[in-house]
């Protein structure tokens, strides 16, 4: 049986919105390995590194991590409760 491609709302935690149609879930926080569960939404998650990126608007680092050549910064990321 082939499984769904459906998301999980149980399972997602938060959610990171690019545009009206694209949005990046975030699913599962491993702070051990320092990476996310993440993926854009109806594909299947990947774990993402947890980085710093320098943000030249206010001139600090800021903590996210990388969903491919996306940077996602966590402040932009918004909790999720199903």
């Amino acid at each position: 049986m082939e499984q769904s491609k459906m998301i999980d709302l149980n399972k997602m935690i938060g959610i990171y919105t690019l545009s009206n149609t694209i949005s990046v879930a975030v699913y599962e926080i491993d702070y051990v390995e320092d990476q996310v569960l993440a993926g854009m939404v109806g594909k299947d998650p990947v774990w993402c590194p947890i980085v710093n990126e320098y943000d030249e608007n206010t001139g600090t680092e800021e903590l996210g991590f990388k969903l491919g050549e996306l940077f996602v910064p966590f402040y932009d990321v918004l909790r999720f409760w199903s």
